[in-house]
């Protein structure tokens, strides 16, 4: 959060130690501490399940039960009611991947922020992995990364759902679409509709169990391919690009809008939403430092105003783009017709 600028050295001083409770966050989440701790336990028996040392152990869990992630008793500790409902792996709304994904952007991205201020770019351009690789030890930062998508898109999509009007849509793509979130949201708000899903190999592997888990494989299917490189389809109602031109540069930006453009219908709209800036570059706060963790993650992607981008969308032949807030947090849409 931003700070009081008439505030004391304390406001400072909580800014700098706010790595420390993300940490423990993220080491719980990957020890799967949370998974042990839905029932009580002690201190030692947790520390024998995670073949953990006793005293560490004890250490660790009495800072998760000051953070309110845990609940202690006399000599057991267990799941506060939030954890419980969103860090236990297989319950139906765990989110712990968006955090295992944060950690990844930790390890290969944040922590060289000052290299990255100095160069102009990161040291390793690992977003490029999480999507590429094939190797397994990427699939799984693939799966965090897409799994992580789903997690925060989730409460997102019905809101999207429920601001625009698809009414007269019949085919929609949803382009960079991951995990399928919006584009199942959108299919069962509109039963009319049939949606794509494009995007690379292993997140359509993704979107695919989430169509099938959804019960929405016969009106929504996947594509294939790198969206830079390769052709999306055609004939088009509706295209919806959510969170993907942050991780481009410009020219890749404005060729993104342009084959999207390309393939809609006459009369057929694109919606892009994003973490759109103020003209002032500063504001809301939010989307400012989301374009600082683009600086630290992707080699050239940053946060853009929503006048650059409405401007690329006129140009490429989009009719007066319209800026649509929504109950989003900072997430908000730009919406043109062909």
């Amino acid at each position: 959060m931003p700070l009081n600028p008439e505030g004391g050295f304390d406001e400072l001083l909580a800014m700098g130690r706010g790595f420390q409770a993300a940490k423990m966050l993220s080491v719980a989440v990957d020890l799967a501490v949370f998974d042990f701790l839905e029932e009580p336990r002690s201190a030692v028996e947790a520390a024998a399940w995670l073949k953990a040392d006793d005293r560490a152990t004890g250490i660790f869990l009495n800072g998760l039960a000051a953070l309110g992630l845990l609940v202690k008793g006399v000599d057991y500790f267990h799941n506060s009611k939030i954890a419980s409902r969103f860090l236990v792996r297989g319950k139906e709304d765990y989110r712990g991947a968006i955090l295992t994904h944060m950690q990844h952007t930790w390890d290969r991205g944040w922590n060289e922020l000052k290299n990255t201020v100095l160069s102009g770019r990161p040291r390793e351009e690992q977003p490029e992995k999480w999507v590429d690789a094939q190797e397994e030890r990427d699939e799984a930062e693939v799966r965090a990364f897409i799994c992580g998508m789903d997690a925060i898109a989730r409460d997102l999509a019905p809101k999207v759902a429920a601001a625009l009007d698809l009414k007269g849509v019949r085919r929609l793509l949803d382009l960079g679409g991951g995990p399928a979130t919006y584009a199942i949201a959108f299919a069962k708000a509109n039963p009319h509709l049939h949606a794509m899903v494009f995007d690379l190999p292993l997140p359509a592997k993704i979107a695919q169990e989430q169509i099938a888990k959804y019960g929405m494989s016969g009106r929504v299917g996947t594509l294939t391919g790198n969206f830079l490189k390769d052709g999306i389809g055609t004939a088009y109602d509706f295209i919806w690009v959510s969170q993907i031109l942050h991780s481009h540069n410009e020219g890749q930006c404005r060729l993104i809008i342009g084959k999207c453009v390309q393939a809609l219908n006459p009369g057929g709209a694109l919606a892009i939403q994003d973490f759109f800036l103020d003209p002032d570059g500063a504001s809301p706060p939010g989307a400012a430092m989301f374009g600082v963790h683009m600086l630290a993650v992707t080699p050239q992607g940053r946060a853009y105003t929503y006048g650059e981008v409405a401007e690329w969308m006129a140009e490429a032949g989009l009719a007066a783009p319209r800026h649509l807030r929504y109950n989003g947090g900072d997430a908000t849409i730009l919406l043109a017709k062909k």
